[in-house]
């Protein structure tokens, strides 16, 4: 079955990573709290979809060392199927993984490098927040 979505090309304009000098492997690293910002835009006369993925992973404060600092940016370009009902909410689930995926292996790749262990981003789901049976479902807003 040929998938609605096609990737015709994706860019990292954005990408930053830092190693913290302070870091102690041998001790236990504060949590890494990665967090995600995805954004749609629509070329509908060209037929041609953005997406843009933003990843970072800082420490909360000063006092917590965490290995690599991560600020990323990803964009994504897309085609999707004509016929497809809810083209937006594809490309934030699918594009979104799809960039999410391939980041993934970039900031590995990079700090690998670098003096800690590679960082690997966790799994994570663009899914929209489960609602309760009967209830509306949150409507996605256009992030721009």
């Amino acid at each position: 079955m040929k998938s609605p979505l096609c990737v015709i090309d994706y860019f990292f304009p954005f990408v930053q990573v830092s190693a913290d000098p302070e870091f102690v492997p041998e001790e236990d690293p504060s949590e890494i709290n990665y967090e995600t910002k995805v954004a749609v835009e629509s070329d509908l006369e060209k037929d041609i979809h953005q997406v843009s993925l933003e990843i970072t992973a800082m420490p909360e404060n000063e006092d917590e060392r965490i290995p690599y600092a991560i600020h990323l940016i990803a964009i994504g370009l897309f085609q999707v199927d004509e016929d497809w009902d809810d083209k937006e909410k594809l490309l934030r689930i699918n594009g979104a993984s799809i960039l999410y995926s391939a980041a993934r292996e970039f900031i590995i790749t990079i700090s690998s490098r670098g003096p800690w262990p590679a960082a690997v981003l966790p799994t994570t789901s663009f899914l929209p927040p489960a609602t309760k049976k009967g209830k509306k479902k949150p409507r996605i807003k256009k992030v721009k």
